[in-house]
Protein backbone atom coordinates (compact mmCIF):
# COMPACT_ATOMS: atom_id res chain seq x y z
CA UNK A 1 0.00 0.00 0.00
CA UNK A 2 1.10 2.91 -1.31
CA UNK A 3 2.25 6.22 1.84
CA UNK A 4 0.54 9.23 1.39
CA UNK A 5 2.91 12.18 1.03
CA UNK A 6 1.25 13.92 3.64
CA UNK A 7 3.04 11.72 5.79
CA UNK A 8 5.96 12.45 4.42
CA UNK A 9 8.50 14.48 7.12
CA UNK A 10 10.11 15.97 4.34
CA UNK A 11 6.70 16.69 2.89
CA UNK A 12 6.61 19.54 6.64
CA UNK A 13 9.93 20.46 6.69
CA UNK A 14 9.22 22.18 2.58
CA UNK A 15 6.01 23.61 3.81
CA UNK A 16 7.86 25.18 6.70
CA UNK A 17 10.35 26.58 4.38
CA UNK A 18 7.85 28.19 2.09
CA UNK A 19 5.79 29.33 4.63
CA UNK A 20 8.67 31.40 6.25
CA UNK A 21 9.36 32.41 3.18
CA UNK A 22 6.43 33.79 2.07
CA UNK A 23 6.22 35.26 5.77
CA UNK A 24 9.56 37.03 5.62
CA UNK A 25 8.63 39.11 1.70
CA UNK A 26 5.46 39.61 3.63
CA UNK A 27 7.09 41.05 6.53
CA UNK A 28 10.20 42.74 4.58
CA UNK A 29 7.31 44.93 2.07
CA UNK A 30 5.58 45.79 4.65
CA UNK A 31 9.00 47.21 6.71
CA UNK A 32 10.75 48.38 3.82
CA UNK A 33 7.80 50.44 1.96
CA UNK A 34 7.75 52.31 -1.41
CA UNK A 35 8.03 55.87 -0.31
CA UNK A 36 8.33 59.14 -2.51
CA UNK A 37 10.44 62.36 -1.51
CA UNK A 38 12.34 65.45 -1.90
CA UNK A 39 16.22 65.51 -2.04
CA UNK A 40 17.37 69.11 -1.59
CA UNK A 41 20.97 70.74 -2.59
CA UNK A 42 22.36 68.17 -5.06
CA UNK A 43 25.33 69.90 -5.83
CA UNK A 44 26.03 70.59 -9.76
CA UNK A 45 29.36 69.85 -11.21
CA UNK A 46 31.02 70.86 -14.20
CA UNK A 47 33.55 68.44 -16.29
CA UNK A 48 35.83 69.42 -19.39
CA UNK A 49 36.76 72.12 -17.87
CA UNK A 50 40.27 71.94 -18.65
CA UNK A 51 38.98 71.78 -22.29
CA UNK A 52 37.09 75.09 -21.93
CA UNK A 53 39.87 77.03 -20.24
CA UNK A 54 42.04 75.89 -23.25
CA UNK A 55 39.22 77.49 -25.98
CA UNK A 56 39.71 80.97 -23.65
CA UNK A 57 35.90 80.06 -22.01
CA UNK A 58 35.19 80.05 -19.09
CA UNK A 59 31.67 79.96 -16.87
CA UNK A 60 31.06 82.98 -15.85
CA UNK A 61 27.81 82.63 -14.16
CA UNK A 62 25.71 79.19 -13.04
CA UNK A 63 29.02 78.11 -11.86
CA UNK A 64 27.80 77.04 -8.39
CA UNK A 65 24.12 75.65 -8.07
CA UNK A 66 22.50 73.27 -6.50
CA UNK A 67 19.11 71.09 -7.53
CA UNK A 68 16.28 69.28 -5.74
CA UNK A 69 15.25 65.37 -7.54
CA UNK A 70 11.88 63.87 -6.25
CA UNK A 71 12.29 60.40 -6.48
CA UNK A 72 10.57 56.90 -5.46
CA UNK A 73 11.85 54.12 -3.68
CA UNK A 74 12.18 51.84 -0.81
CA UNK A 75 12.66 53.31 2.98
CA UNK A 76 16.30 51.70 3.29
CA UNK A 77 17.31 53.02 -0.53
CA UNK A 78 16.48 56.75 0.53
CA UNK A 79 18.44 55.51 4.13
CA UNK A 80 21.50 55.14 1.99
CA UNK A 81 20.88 58.15 -0.18
CA UNK A 82 20.76 60.54 2.49
CA UNK A 83 24.24 59.27 3.81
CA UNK A 84 25.95 59.81 0.60
CA UNK A 85 26.53 62.46 -1.54
CA UNK A 86 24.62 62.83 -5.08
CA UNK A 87 25.64 65.30 -7.60
CA UNK A 88 24.80 66.22 -11.26
CA UNK A 89 27.61 66.50 -13.63
CA UNK A 90 27.21 68.61 -16.96
CA UNK A 91 29.92 68.02 -19.65
CA UNK A 92 30.94 71.35 -20.81
CA UNK A 93 33.95 70.43 -22.96
CA UNK A 94 31.57 70.57 -25.96
CA UNK A 95 31.25 73.86 -25.79
CA UNK A 96 32.56 76.15 -28.06
CA UNK A 97 31.17 79.68 -28.25
CA UNK A 98 30.11 81.79 -25.49
CA UNK A 99 26.50 82.79 -24.59
CA UNK A 100 24.10 81.00 -22.17
CA UNK A 101 23.37 77.53 -22.35
CA UNK A 102 20.65 75.21 -20.73
CA UNK A 103 21.37 71.39 -20.32
CA UNK A 104 18.18 69.55 -19.11
CA UNK A 105 18.41 67.44 -16.26
CA UNK A 106 18.26 63.89 -17.42
CA UNK A 107 18.59 60.66 -14.71
CA UNK A 108 22.15 59.84 -17.11
CA UNK A 109 23.56 63.12 -15.15
CA UNK A 110 22.88 62.14 -11.65
CA UNK A 111 25.18 60.32 -9.83
CA UNK A 112 24.06 58.25 -6.80
CA UNK A 113 26.70 57.18 -3.34
CA UNK A 114 28.61 53.78 -4.23
CA UNK A 115 26.36 52.48 -1.54
CA UNK A 116 23.33 52.52 -4.33
CA UNK A 117 23.55 49.29 -6.72
CA UNK A 118 21.56 48.56 -9.57
CA UNK A 119 19.37 46.34 -7.86
CA UNK A 120 18.35 49.55 -6.28
CA UNK A 121 15.13 50.49 -7.61
CA UNK A 122 14.84 54.76 -7.96
CA UNK A 123 12.64 56.45 -10.28
CA UNK A 124 13.14 60.20 -10.77
CA UNK A 125 10.01 61.57 -10.88
CA UNK A 126 11.04 65.10 -11.39
CA UNK A 127 13.76 67.73 -10.58
CA UNK A 128 13.51 71.38 -9.76
CA UNK A 129 14.62 72.82 -11.78
CA UNK A 130 14.13 70.85 -14.57
CA UNK A 131 17.24 72.24 -16.36
CA UNK A 132 20.89 73.26 -15.30
CA UNK A 133 21.32 76.76 -17.22
CA UNK A 134 25.01 78.26 -17.38
CA UNK A 135 26.63 81.07 -18.89
CA UNK A 136 29.84 80.93 -20.91
CA UNK A 137 31.35 83.94 -21.08
CA UNK A 138 35.48 84.71 -22.77
CA UNK A 139 37.99 85.25 -20.35
CA UNK A 140 40.92 87.21 -20.05
CA UNK A 141 43.33 88.25 -17.24
CA UNK A 142 45.82 91.71 -17.02
CA UNK A 143 47.46 93.68 -14.03
CA UNK A 144 46.69 96.54 -12.76
CA UNK A 145 48.36 99.19 -10.39
CA UNK A 146 47.44 99.42 -6.99
CA UNK A 147 46.82 102.62 -5.08
CA UNK A 148 46.61 104.45 -2.08
CA UNK A 149 43.77 106.37 -0.88
CA UNK A 150 44.27 108.56 2.30
CA UNK A 151 41.07 109.16 4.28
CA UNK A 152 42.15 109.55 7.74
CA UNK A 153 43.80 112.23 9.65
CA UNK A 154 47.42 112.56 11.38
CA UNK A 155 48.08 113.94 14.78
CA UNK A 156 49.38 117.98 15.00
CA UNK A 157 53.08 117.72 14.83
CA UNK A 158 53.07 114.60 12.41
CA UNK A 159 53.40 113.78 9.04
CA UNK A 160 52.75 111.60 6.84
CA UNK A 161 54.53 109.75 3.86
CA UNK A 162 54.01 108.24 0.42
CA UNK A 163 52.04 104.52 0.04
CA UNK A 164 54.95 102.00 -0.44
CA UNK A 165 52.78 98.79 -1.37
CA UNK A 166 53.84 95.52 -1.81
CA UNK A 167 53.30 94.16 -4.67
CA UNK A 168 52.72 97.08 -6.79
CA UNK A 169 50.35 95.01 -9.32
CA UNK A 170 48.09 92.63 -8.57
CA UNK A 171 46.64 90.16 -11.68
CA UNK A 172 42.77 90.00 -12.47
CA UNK A 173 41.05 87.14 -14.38
CA UNK A 174 37.88 86.34 -15.27
CA UNK A 175 35.22 87.34 -17.72
CA UNK A 176 36.65 89.55 -20.56
CA UNK A 177 33.58 92.10 -20.24
CA UNK A 178 34.08 92.50 -16.78
CA UNK A 179 38.19 92.57 -16.74
CA UNK A 180 38.04 94.99 -19.24
CA UNK A 181 36.48 97.91 -17.15
CA UNK A 182 38.97 97.29 -14.08
CA UNK A 183 41.26 100.53 -14.62
CA UNK A 184 43.84 99.75 -11.23
CA UNK A 185 42.96 98.54 -7.63
CA UNK A 186 42.92 100.82 -4.74
CA UNK A 187 43.71 100.48 -0.95
CA UNK A 188 42.07 102.89 1.53
CA UNK A 189 43.27 103.79 4.94
CA UNK A 190 40.88 105.39 7.22
CA UNK A 191 43.37 105.51 10.63
CA UNK A 192 42.51 108.57 12.78
CA UNK A 193 44.82 110.67 14.43
CA UNK A 194 48.18 108.74 13.21
CA UNK A 195 50.84 108.69 15.62
CA UNK A 196 53.21 106.35 13.59
CA UNK A 197 53.63 104.35 11.01
CA UNK A 198 50.90 102.32 9.45
CA UNK A 199 52.12 98.39 7.98
CA UNK A 200 48.94 95.88 7.01
CA UNK A 201 47.93 93.24 5.10
CA UNK A 202 44.96 94.63 3.26
CA UNK A 203 42.51 93.90 0.94
CA UNK A 204 41.91 95.91 -1.95
CA UNK A 205 38.81 97.03 -3.83
CA UNK A 206 38.96 97.25 -8.08
CA UNK A 207 38.06 100.63 -9.43
CA UNK A 208 36.79 101.48 -13.17
CA UNK A 209 38.61 104.67 -15.30
CA UNK A 210 36.22 106.85 -13.30
CA UNK A 211 37.07 106.19 -10.06
CA UNK A 212 34.30 103.61 -9.20
CA UNK A 213 34.34 100.43 -7.88
CA UNK A 214 33.47 97.41 -10.36
CA UNK A 215 30.67 95.81 -10.18
CA UNK A 216 30.09 92.14 -10.08
CA UNK A 217 33.75 91.81 -9.10
CA UNK A 218 33.14 88.04 -7.93
CA UNK A 219 33.72 87.05 -11.07
CA UNK A 220 37.11 87.62 -11.15
CA UNK A 221 40.23 85.70 -9.64
CA UNK A 222 42.84 88.15 -8.49
CA UNK A 223 46.20 86.72 -7.59
CA UNK A 224 47.55 87.87 -5.09
CA UNK A 225 43.80 88.73 -2.12
CA UNK A 226 46.01 90.86 -0.61
CA UNK A 227 48.44 93.29 -0.54
CA UNK A 228 51.39 94.94 2.11
CA UNK A 229 50.34 98.47 2.88
CA UNK A 230 52.57 101.38 4.44
CA UNK A 231 52.29 104.43 5.41
CA UNK A 232 55.08 106.11 6.70
CA UNK A 233 54.17 108.64 9.58
CA UNK A 234 56.91 110.93 11.24
CA UNK A 235 57.59 114.03 13.50
CA UNK A 236 57.67 117.36 12.27
CA UNK A 237 60.61 119.61 13.70
CA UNK A 238 61.71 123.13 12.95
CA UNK A 239 65.35 123.67 12.53
CA UNK A 240 67.44 126.87 11.97
CA UNK A 241 70.20 127.21 10.15
CA UNK A 242 73.89 128.43 10.66
CA UNK A 243 77.18 128.90 9.38
CA UNK A 244 80.54 128.65 11.12
CA UNK A 245 81.99 132.27 10.70
CA UNK A 246 86.07 131.91 10.62
CA UNK A 247 87.50 134.63 12.22
CA UNK A 248 90.18 136.13 10.01
CA UNK A 249 90.94 139.55 8.53
CA UNK A 250 91.10 142.13 11.55
CA UNK A 251 86.79 140.10 12.38
CA UNK A 252 85.20 137.92 14.54
CA UNK A 253 81.84 136.09 14.40
CA UNK A 254 80.92 139.48 17.04
CA UNK A 255 81.42 142.15 14.09
CA UNK A 256 79.47 139.88 11.44
CA UNK A 257 75.73 139.87 10.50
CA UNK A 258 74.17 136.85 8.36
CA UNK A 259 71.21 136.89 7.07
CA UNK A 260 69.44 133.64 5.28
CA UNK A 261 67.36 133.74 2.69
CA UNK A 262 64.39 133.13 1.57
CA UNK A 263 64.30 131.18 5.08
CA UNK A 264 66.24 131.04 8.01
CA UNK A 265 64.99 127.47 8.97
CA UNK A 266 63.51 124.61 7.21
CA UNK A 267 60.88 121.55 8.48
CA UNK A 268 62.79 118.11 9.19
CA UNK A 269 60.96 115.21 8.89
CA UNK A 270 61.77 111.61 11.06
CA UNK A 271 61.55 109.13 13.61
CA UNK A 272 61.33 110.84 17.08
CA UNK A 273 64.69 109.46 18.01
CA UNK A 274 66.37 110.47 14.85
CA UNK A 275 64.99 113.81 15.10
CA UNK A 276 66.18 114.25 19.10
CA UNK A 277 69.59 115.42 18.73
CA UNK A 278 68.90 117.84 15.76
CA UNK A 279 69.41 121.28 16.84
CA UNK A 280 70.62 123.33 13.98
CA UNK A 281 71.58 122.57 10.40
CA UNK A 282 74.92 123.83 9.82
CA UNK A 283 75.78 124.94 6.48
CA UNK A 284 79.37 125.09 6.20
CA UNK A 285 82.11 127.73 6.52
CA UNK A 286 82.35 131.03 5.53
CA UNK A 287 86.21 132.97 6.35
CA UNK A 288 85.59 136.54 7.41
CA UNK A 289 88.76 137.18 6.03
CA UNK A 290 87.55 136.43 2.20
CA UNK A 291 84.61 139.32 2.83
CA UNK A 292 85.61 143.14 2.36
CA UNK A 293 82.18 144.52 3.84
CA UNK A 294 78.65 142.42 2.61
CA UNK A 295 79.34 139.20 0.65
CA UNK A 296 76.65 136.89 -0.48
CA UNK A 297 77.36 133.20 -0.21
CA UNK A 298 74.49 129.90 -2.07
CA UNK A 299 74.73 127.27 0.47
CA UNK A 300 73.10 123.74 0.29
CA UNK A 301 70.77 122.36 2.48
CA UNK A 302 71.80 118.51 3.44
CA UNK A 303 70.52 116.15 5.56
CA UNK A 304 71.03 112.86 6.77
CA UNK A 305 69.47 109.98 4.93
CA UNK A 306 67.29 108.81 7.33
CA UNK A 307 65.57 112.23 7.54
CA UNK A 308 63.67 114.58 5.05
CA UNK A 309 62.90 118.14 4.32
CA UNK A 310 59.19 118.71 4.26
CA UNK A 311 59.92 122.31 3.13
CA UNK A 312 61.45 121.38 -0.67
CA UNK A 313 63.69 124.39 -0.06
CA UNK A 314 67.11 122.89 -0.91
CA UNK A 315 69.37 125.62 -0.89
CA UNK A 316 68.95 129.45 0.53
CA UNK A 317 71.67 132.44 0.14
CA UNK A 318 73.79 133.48 3.38
CA UNK A 319 74.70 137.07 3.60
CA UNK A 320 77.35 138.03 6.21
CA UNK A 321 78.03 141.85 6.71
CA UNK A 322 81.70 142.66 8.45
CA UNK A 323 80.49 145.97 10.62
CA UNK A 324 82.06 148.07 13.17
CA UNK A 325 85.90 147.93 11.98
CA UNK A 326 88.04 150.14 9.72
CA UNK A 327 90.23 149.53 6.52
CA UNK A 328 92.77 150.93 5.11
CA UNK A 329 94.97 149.63 1.63
CA UNK A 330 98.64 149.70 2.01
CA UNK A 331 100.97 149.30 -0.54
CA UNK A 332 102.95 145.94 0.11
CA UNK A 333 106.41 145.98 -2.00
CA UNK A 334 108.52 143.39 0.40
CA UNK A 335 107.75 140.16 -1.70
CA UNK A 336 109.41 136.53 -1.35
CA UNK A 337 109.44 133.39 -3.50
CA UNK A 338 109.42 130.28 -1.76
CA UNK A 339 110.03 126.82 -3.17
CA UNK A 340 110.95 127.52 -6.20
CA UNK A 341 111.54 124.14 -8.37
CA UNK A 342 115.06 123.04 -8.75
CA UNK A 343 117.48 124.45 -11.71
CA UNK A 344 115.05 127.83 -12.45
CA UNK A 345 115.54 130.72 -11.11
CA UNK A 346 112.25 133.10 -10.03
CA UNK A 347 111.92 136.72 -10.67
CA UNK A 348 108.49 138.73 -9.44
CA UNK A 349 107.68 140.80 -12.30
CA UNK A 350 104.82 142.32 -9.47
CA UNK A 351 106.64 144.47 -7.71
CA UNK A 352 104.26 145.75 -5.44
CA UNK A 353 100.84 145.23 -4.37
CA UNK A 354 98.00 147.01 -2.96
CA UNK A 355 96.81 144.84 -0.02
CA UNK A 356 93.59 145.88 2.57
CA UNK A 357 93.85 145.93 6.29
CA UNK A 358 90.88 145.96 8.73
CA UNK A 359 90.40 145.72 12.42
CA UNK A 360 89.81 148.92 14.70
CA UNK A 361 90.21 152.46 13.88
CA UNK A 362 93.29 152.94 16.49
CA UNK A 363 94.96 149.52 15.54
CA UNK A 364 94.41 150.21 11.54
CA UNK A 365 95.59 153.54 12.02
CA UNK A 366 99.06 152.22 13.68
CA UNK A 367 100.18 149.70 11.09
CA UNK A 368 103.26 150.35 9.45
CA UNK A 369 104.75 149.27 5.82
CA UNK A 370 107.40 147.23 7.58
CA UNK A 371 104.95 144.77 9.00
CA UNK A 372 103.56 143.42 5.86
CA UNK A 373 105.09 140.82 3.56
CA UNK A 374 104.17 138.98 0.66
CA UNK A 375 105.36 135.33 0.50
CA UNK A 376 104.74 133.22 -2.99
CA UNK A 377 105.22 129.69 -2.37
CA UNK A 378 106.07 127.82 -5.62
CA UNK A 379 106.10 123.91 -4.70
CA UNK A 380 102.23 123.71 -6.87
CA UNK A 381 103.62 125.74 -10.17
CA UNK A 382 104.43 124.04 -13.33
CA UNK A 383 108.56 123.92 -13.61
CA UNK A 384 108.88 125.63 -16.87
CA UNK A 385 110.17 128.60 -17.99
CA UNK A 386 108.35 131.74 -18.77
CA UNK A 387 106.16 133.64 -16.66
CA UNK A 388 102.39 133.02 -14.49
CA UNK A 389 100.44 134.28 -12.57
CA UNK A 390 100.76 132.57 -8.76
CA UNK A 391 98.62 132.86 -5.36
CA UNK A 392 100.27 134.41 -2.08
CA UNK A 393 99.85 134.80 1.27
CA UNK A 394 100.18 138.59 2.82
CA UNK A 395 101.52 138.71 6.29
CA UNK A 396 100.94 141.07 8.80
CA UNK A 397 103.71 140.86 11.62
CA UNK A 398 102.99 142.62 14.95
CA UNK A 399 99.71 143.05 15.52
CA UNK A 400 96.75 140.59 16.44
CA UNK A 401 93.83 143.16 16.05
CA UNK A 402 94.49 143.98 12.57
CA UNK A 403 94.12 141.11 10.05
CA UNK A 404 94.49 141.06 5.90
CA UNK A 405 91.18 140.96 3.49
CA UNK A 406 91.02 139.37 0.95
CA UNK A 407 93.02 137.06 -1.93
CA UNK A 408 95.82 138.25 -4.03
CA UNK A 409 98.23 136.85 -6.82
CA UNK A 410 101.59 138.08 -8.52
CA UNK A 411 103.17 137.77 -11.75
CA UNK A 412 106.28 135.37 -11.41
CA UNK A 413 108.66 134.11 -14.14
CA UNK A 414 111.04 130.94 -14.33
CA UNK A 415 114.31 130.90 -15.78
Amino acid sequence: MEKKITDSKWFYILLSVLMAFALWVYIGKEANPINTGTISNVKVVFSGMEVLEERGLMISQGASQTISLNIQARRDVFTRLNQGEITVTIDVSGITEPGEQTVPITTRLISYPRSITSTDAIELRYTSPSAVTFTVSRWASKEVEVRGVFEGSVAQGYQRGEFAITPGTVTISGQEEVVSQVEYAQVTVSQQEMTETYSQQCSYTLMDAAGNPIAHTGVLATDPQKVLVELPVVVLKKVPLTVNLIDGGGATADNARVSFSPTEFIMGAGDEADLEGLKEINLGDIALSDIYTTETFVKKIELAPELSNVSGITEVEVTVEVEGLSTRTMRVDNIEIINTPAGYVPEAITKACSVLIRGSEEAVSQVQDSQLRIVADLSNTDPSTGSRTVPVKVYLDGSSDVGVVGTYTIVVSLS
